[in-house]
């Protein structure tokens, strides 16, 4: 599982995929839990579909947990919300 706190914007999005990249792997589960972040801009969208889209052609699975009203915002109005796996909490996210 991968945590973000706070922003996740051009300043983190690079360290986030250094973190999210290595555990993409065939079979994998990869849970990313958002509920701790508060900003979301096109480039932290970016790692987020780039992860997805890595998952899936890799064998993998990605999955994203209770983003913050602000950010479900920008998820929705990109209309990521139909690519991403949102689930409500970790649990979810684990369990399928």
């Amino acid at each position: 599982m991968v945590t973000a706190r706070g922003e996740l914007d051009l300043a983190a999005a690079g360290q986030l995929w250094e973190r999210l990249e290595p555990l993409l792997q065939p079979g994998a589960l990869v849970v990313f839990d958002g509920t701790e972040l508060t900003f979301l801009d096109s480039s932290g969208l970016r790692i987020l579909l780039q992860a997805h889209k890595r998952a899936e052609s890799d064998g993998a699975v990605f999955r994203i947990v209770a983003p913050q009203p602000a950010v479900q915002r920008v998820l929705d109005l990109a209309g990521a919300d139909k690519y991403l796996r949102l689930r409500a909490d970790v649990a979810g996210a684990l369990a399928g």
